[in-house]
């Protein structure tokens, strides 16, 4: 069995899946609204719902999970240091010619960025979301906002899947988020800066 090195705590997995998990419930039912119906009525208060869960779950999770690691973790995420500068500046000579990564510490700046922009397209999508109900009206200039908002988080978390589940130099960070460990070489190969 390779050596494996602790990654991700139950707290961080589970404002990951439980932000997941809302993602897909949130697309599917707002894909409805704005329809007339009963059935309308049901994805309305499902779309409602979900939003509910997500804020609550989240809030729960860190009442009662680990607060020092999803502080820690949203500290790291959330701030870009030189060395994520030039992660990022070397993307295209990354792309053109196949050059190597950049070292990077627990998460690389692609990932630090994916995680803002996740974080500020969400919170767009609250308030234009509330401005929506309060307005009650699917056909203002703030539910536009809501639809760009939902169109860029899909783009965002397409690449997400993308680099979890068929890129095969990050796919091995799957099981990370999976089981909270993560292969002790791989980690040292794609993360060298990080000391677990």
């Amino acid at each position: 069995m390779p050596n494996r090195v602790k990654r991700f705590t139950v707290s961080e997995r589970a404002v990951h899946w439980l932000a997941a998990l809302a993602f897909f419930s949130l697309l599917l039912s707002g894909l409805v609204v704005g329809r007339r119906g009963s059935f309308h009525d049901v994805m309305y208060a499902w779309h409602l719902a979900s939003a509910g869960v997500l804020v609550g779950g989240v809030a729960l999770i860190v009442l009662a999970g680990n607060r020092r690691a999803l502080r820690a973790t949203a500290r790291e995420l959330g701030s870009l240091h030189v060395e994520d500068r030039a992660w990022l500046g070397a993307i295209p000579a990354r792309l053109l010619s196949g050059a190597p990564e950049p070292p990077a510490g627990r998460f690389n700046a692609g990932q630090k960025v994916n995680f803002s922009l996740v974080c500020i397209m969400l919170a767009v999508l609250y308030v234009t979301g509330v401005d929506t109900i309060v307005a009650g009206t699917h056909h203002n200039l703030i539910f536009g906002g809501h639809k760009l908002a939902t169109i860029a988080l899909c783009v965002l978390v397409v690449g997400h899947l993308y680099m979890a589940l068929v890129n095969r130099a990050t796919r091995h960070a799957l099981r990370g988020i999976l089981t909270g460990e993560v292969d002790r070489e791989w980690a040292r190969k794609h993360y060298p800066r990080w000391e677990p």
